[in-house]
């Protein structure tokens, strides 16, 4: 696996790009342009994303523990099967977005809009709107 651990990617243009076997735990990839960008076997766990485009990627089974997603451009992404416990979505963009079987506990989704994200069999729990509580339905 590369090892891109704490990498300071801010603000990189890394468009169209494939990554495999890359580890980004705890990267600065804040303000990056990550559209349509092809990802298999990567970690983000812990990574700041925030504000990242990542518009049109396909992120299936992806792991996001505990990354900073706040206003990130997730239109039209594929997060099937990823892992989004302890994320923060704040504010994210998520827009034709697909979470079929994302993982999806302990999540900060404060102004979300999920009304145009195929959320089926999406595993939800105590997600953090504001307050905790035992169970959120979409």
């Amino acid at each position: 696996m590369k090892d891109y651990r704490k990498a300071n990617l801010v603000g990189s243009d890394l468009r169209k790009m494939d990554f495999n076997n890359v580890d980004f735990r705890r990267a600065n990839l804040s303000n990056a342009n990550l559209s349509k960008i092809n990802i298999k076997n990567c970690d983000f766990t812990c990574a700041n994303l925030k504000g990242a485009n990542l518009q049109g990627s396909d992120l299936k089974g992806i792991n996001f523990r505990g990354a900073d997603m706040s206003y990130c451009n997730l239109k039209n992404v594929n997060l099937d099967g990823a892992d989004l416990s302890g994320a923060k979505l704040y504010n994210a963009k998520l827009d034709g977005s697909s979470l079929n079987k994302t993982y999806i506990r302990g999540t900060d989704i404060r102004g979300v809009n999920f009304d145009d994200v195929d959320t089926k069999n999406a595993i939800i729990k105590l997600v953090y709107d504001g307050s905790y509580k035992r169970t959120r339905s979409l």
